[in-house]
């Protein structure tokens, strides 16, 4: 699963020592600064495993989605044999639009019953909500057309932190240094510790994780993003399941509930 690979392998940089952060006094100020030890054959190795598997969600959950919508057409057809000719099954995706006037003229699911549209236009990601459907929309075009790539980032701003002598302390004048994508060198935060002596052990707490490489995607971690598709996309299957009968069975792998 997705969801636990981008977990553990977060966990195993860190455990293993791939990246590490380091700290040094500036004037009146200490700056930490963000290393890479892995090598980077292996780095490409395993980030180039995890976008195959970010793919295979990608491609899975979107196929999810086109599929139930497929199934809901024969469904209709089943019930009403006047849309025979008219309404196609193959022909039929689920949509997926931020926009009520784009959703209207480039959906292509115009010849479902009025009830089962207002169905799905009721989980449109308009005005990008529920965001997930909208990362789910742009992340699979974007893999349709190259790889997505992973890349180590670093999460948001209470995910630092910064110990003096092993115990935890308030920094003041504390700035976080923004990154889409960390390179080694790169300094990540700034800070200042009045009355702290320069020679006290001095060890920032930067959590590191694993972030999807997209212009959506900034700063957020990568299973979060996950998370918001998966949710959204339970949620559209959700509300698409009760147009079926009962007794039948919605989606593959979704039994009516």
């Amino acid at each position: 699963m997705v969801l636990v690979a981008f977990s553990d392998l977060s966990m195993g940089l860190r455990d293993t020592g791939a990246y590490a952060v380091y700290v040094q006094r500036e004037g009146d100020r200490w700056q930490a600064t963000w290393h890479r030890f892995i090598e980077p054959a292996t780095e490409t190795e395993t980030f180039d495993e995890l976008a195959r598997r970010l793919g295979s969600f990608l491609d899975h959950t979107r196929a999810a989605l086109n599929y139930a919508t497929y199934q809901l057409a024969l469904h209709a057809l089943g019930q009403d044999p006047a849309l025979q000719g008219n309404l196609i099954p193959e022909a039929v995706e689920f949509p997926i639009f931020r926009a009520p006037k784009v959703f209207k003229t480039q959906n292509r699911i115009k010849k479902l019953p009025q009830e089962h549209r207002d169905a799905i236009e009721s989980v449109q990601p308009y005005d990008g909500r529920p965001r997930g459907l909208w990362l789910l929309h742009e992340l699979a075009r974007e893999y349709r057309h190259r790889i997505v790539h992973p890349a180590a980032i670093i999460p948001a701003e209470t995910a630092y932190h910064v110990l003096i002598n092993g115990q935890l302390v308030e920094p003041t004048d504390l700035e976080i240094v923004p990154h889409d994508r960390l390179e080694h060198g790169d300094v990540v935060m700034r800070f200042s510790l009045p009355g702290i002596h320069p020679d006290a052990r001095v060890n920032p707490q930067v959590a590191m994780t694993v972030g999807i490489d997209h212009v959506l995607c900034r700063n957020l971690i990568g299973t979060s993003v996950l998370k918001q598709i998966r949710d959204s996309t339970e949620a559209a299957l959700d509300v698409i399941e009760p147009l079926f009968n009962s007794d039948q069975t919605a989606v593959s792998g979704y039994p009516a509930r």
